[in-house]
């Protein structure tokens, strides 16, 4: 089972991707992982910073990370793969997306206190939030034109706002139930 989460930062992807590996015995990654990377080895910190000033001048680094993503869906079977565009570059993928509230995706970032994120108060972690959102969404339909968040893109879109993670996890895990 190949399967593609997508979705708003803040809204609980990184977890659900590691309740149904475990659950579904899949192979787990995350294309934020690998951005991550590349952005501290072009000396950011912070995600949101990095791709504010420095992707948006630099397309290869999304190229760079689409074709391993690409590459990963042809050679692989068993996965899931948190990653915004995994829907366009794993097309054969059960594809989810998970939206949220901004208030209550930048307090999930603000209290998991990701070392990548430097906000430091609710209203920063917003403005940060909305400012990365909109900038991948202009990088990719600029690069793709293809629009991250259109949810018709998806087979299944869940609001997480009001969901705890069992909650998220089991209406998925119901859902991949179905459609196995």
């Amino acid at each position: 089972m190949k399967i593609t989460l997508a979705g708003v930062p803040g809204s609980g992807k990184s977890t659900v991707r590691k309740k149904l590996a475990e659950h579904y015995g899949l192979k787990a990654k995350g294309t934020g992982d690998f951005m991550r990377s590349i952005a501290q080895k072009h000396g950011y910190n912070d995600i949101t910073k990095f791709l504010v000033e420095y992707v948006t001048h630099h397309p290869e680094i999304d190229h760079e990370v689409d074709e391993a993503q690409q590459l990963y869906g042809e050679e692989n079977e068993d996965f899931v793969l948190d990653a915004h565009l995994g829907f366009l570059f794993v097309p054969d993928s059960l594809k989810i997306f998970l939206t949220c509230e901004p208030e209550v995706a930048a307090q999930r970032i603000l209290s998991a206190k990701r070392s990548t994120e430097d906000a430091q108060d609710l209203q920063a972690s917003i403005t940060a939030n909305q400012k990365r959102i909109e900038t991948m969404r202009t990088n990719f339909k600029k690069l793709y034109d293809v629009d991250m968040h259109d949810e018709t893109n998806f087979d299944f879109v869940i609001d997480t706002s009001h969901l705890n993670p069992d909650e998220v996890f089991e209406l998925l895990t119901e859902y991949l139930d179905y459609r196995r």
